[in-house]
């Protein structure tokens, strides 16, 4: 890996020797050389791994090569990219000056943060990026045009949004969408049988923008990573997680495999809807019950309430994050959603580590496909997709927080 003047970071040409800082004296290079190091160093012509295969039709470039653990991304209105990286606590800014879909330089525009915090939802709006923690959200804004934030207001607090011990799923989801703050945080727990009120995880509550006002809004999820509005309505839809182990108390015979959990319960493609109950973690599926809660007194009830999902996708798949496509660039893909699934671990077929498109009529999905697979024959896993965001230009940026790279998909016909 390189860093090329003017081209990366704006600061690996700091680090350089320059005649002009020698009467400042070497006590300057120390800082200096800190400083390089503060900024990730983005290569260019970096080449996407042998063995993942790209839907005919479509081809797959690196976009984003030198941030270590990319995950949620979100575009401002002047193309720049925002990369969480949970990891390290920061918001990176990256820009593509020449406009050739590589991103070369790339600015920390929030730092700071506790890793254990989980920085990653992020969405920009009225000139603000907000951002979202296990106990936090909060809104940013550069204003010097240095490319990175000076301006930080904290909105809601660990106590305005309180979830409990720490541990389980500890993503929190974000979406500012007309005038309203709309937030989840997962299950404590794999599968956590508690009254519904009980705690203020697994469900989504709304707020105002000053933070204010808090509603309840949707109750029974058990991980929702992202939400996204489908275009021309004020629906709010979403990939939940699956449950663990859901077939465990029926598998003691180890020689027999896992045949309940390998194929249960599927992820669900949700359109959530303000009062609905979406039965985590009694019901799964298509209103089947939980194996873990056979004996539960109200699981008929629970069904009874539950909201079917609009779409199922294989058990153990990691449905992790997805964006409806606005654009003209793909064929017949407006009003479609595109879902990165990051591949689990519960399954003994490995299952996911895709990009797939699933396809809309009349509001309601009717199939999928796979536009980008990461599943070397069956086995070899070559990427992790973490979230995927439609870039400006109409093609689809793809993060993979295990290869540390983001990708940019375009359809460039058959």
């Amino acid at each position: 890996m390189h860093c090329r003047p003017s081209e990366s970071t704006g600061v690996a040409e700091l680090a350089q020797p320059n005649p002009r800082l020698a009467s400042l004296g070497e006590h300057l290079r120390p800082s200096l050389t800190a400083l390089a190091l503060l900024l990730p160093c983005l290569s260019q012509g970096a080449a996407v791994p042998d063995g993942i295969w790209v839907r005919p039709g479509y081809e797959m470039k690196v976009a984003v090569d030198g941030i270590k653990g990319p995950r949620f991304l979100a575009f401002s209105p002047d193309g720049a990219l925002f990369v969480s990286v949970p990891g390290q606590g920061k918001i990176f800014r990256c820009t593509d000056a020449d406009g050739d879909g590589v991103f070369e330089k790339a600015t920390t525009y929030v730092q700071g943060k506790d890793p254990k915090t989980i920085l990653q939802g992020m969405q920009w709006h009225d000139g603000w990026l907000w951002f979202a923690q296990l106990n936090s959200i909060a809104r940013a804004r550069d204003n010097d045009g240095d490319g990175r934030a000076d301006e930080e207001v904290q909105v809601l607090n660990a106590q305005e949004i309180p979830t409990g011990k720490d541990g389980g799923h500890m993503w929190r989801a974000l979406l500012i969408h007309k005038g309203r703050i709309y937030t989840h945080v997962g299950d404590q727990t794999n599968a956590t049988d508690e009254p519904i009120d009980a705690s203020e995880r697994k469900k989504i509550w709304s707020f105002a923008l000053d933070g204010t006002d808090k509603k309840l809004f949707a109750t029974g999820l058990r991980n929702t990573e992202k939400f996204a509005v489908r275009p021309g309505t004020d629906e709010i839809w979403g990939v939940d997680h699956d449950v663990d182990g859901m077939g465990a108390k029926f598998e003691a015979d180890k020689k027999l495999g896992q045949p309940f959990t390998d194929h249960n319960p599927p992820a669900e493609l949700n359109h959530y809807r303000e009062g609905a109950f979406y039965g985590h973690p009694w019901i799964v599926g298509k209103n089947q019950p939980n194996l873990l809660f056979l004996n539960h007194p109200d699981l008929t009830q629970y069904a009874s309430m539950s909201t079917i999902p609009e779409w199922t996708m294989p058990s153990h798949c990691s449905a992790n994050a997805l964006f409806f496509y606005t654009g003209t660039k793909i064929p017949g893909a407006r009003g479609d959603a595109f879902v990165a699934q990051r591949g689990g671990w519960n399954a003994t077929q490995k299952v996911g580590y895709c990009l797939s498109r699933v396809l809309f009529e009349d509001g309601h999905p009717y199939g999928e496909q796979k536009i980008v697979n990461f599943l070397k024959d069956g086995t070899d896993i070559k990427g992790r997709p973490a979230d995927c965001a439609e870039a400006p230009d109409g093609s689809i940026l793809l993060s993979d927080d295990t290869g540390n790279l983001v990708y940019r998909i375009s359809y460039v016909g058959r």
